[in-house]
């Protein structure tokens, strides 16, 4: 997912996203991106995924380092590539009575 700032020329909702941006199809041997860009639609998913009040963070890949960002205050967290071993493990625990007085 597109975070704003960040120098990476893909990713779902990047503005910069389409054919000139693309240098590299050749040699990925794949088509070039779309010379118009991301569609309205990728725009307006991008847009609900980060103001969606029941969704608490993003888990989201292919940019081959680690890397955490915030956008609309929700954590967009990213692992390493696979093929250098790298993965998360993400455990979601029930809060103990104690701790969820604090919120």
């Amino acid at each position: 997912m597109y975070a704003p700032g960040k120098k990476i020329y893909f990713g779902c909702g990047n503005p910069n996203w389409g054919a000139a941006a693309d240098g590299i199809y050749k040699i990925e041997r794949r088509p070039q991106w779309s010379e118009s860009g991301h569609t309205k639609t990728t725009f307006s998913f991008h847009k609900e995924v980060f103001s969606a009040p029941n969704i608490l963070g993003v888990f989201a890949g292919h940019i081959h380092r680690n890397s955490v960002e915030v956008v609309n205050g929700k954590p967009q967290i990213i692992t390493d590539d696979n093929a250098s071993g790298a993965f998360l493990d993400v455990d979601f625990l029930p809060l103990e009575e104690k701790d969820s007085k604090l919120i």
